[in-house]
């Protein structure tokens, strides 16, 4: 009886984190449009890739910080990389590799 509980239970975290994973990508790629479009620049491919994910302590609470990289182009011949850290779902930093053009 116990361990079928406690099976459910780990399911039911796993199903939660997993929920959790899609709605906060689904923010980031958000995310990385409006900044692509604020800034003129294409995002290649409409996505987002997790290349990190790891807990850490915040204000007492346990948080969960994911960092996104992303492709964009500034004229559709190019390739540059930017990246999006959110902790939680709280939109910490987004970066834009610096193209000459820009300086």
């Amino acid at each position: 009886m116990w361990s079928t509980l406690a099976a459910l239970i780990v399911l039911c975290a796993i199903i939660g984190f997993w929920r959790d994973s899609l709605h906060t990508r689904e923010l980031a790629i958000q995310v990385c449009r409006r900044t692509c479009a604020s800034y003129q620049v294409q995002l290649l491919d409409d996505t987002v890739a997790l290349a990190s994910l790891w807990p850490i302590l915040e204000r007492g609470r346990l948080a969960l910080r994911r960092v996104y990289l992303f492709d964009y182009s500034l004229s559709s011949l190019d390739r540059r990389t930017g990246s999006l850290t959110m902790t939680n779902r709280r939109i910490d930093s987004v970066y834009l590799e610096t193209a000459p053009e820009w300086e």
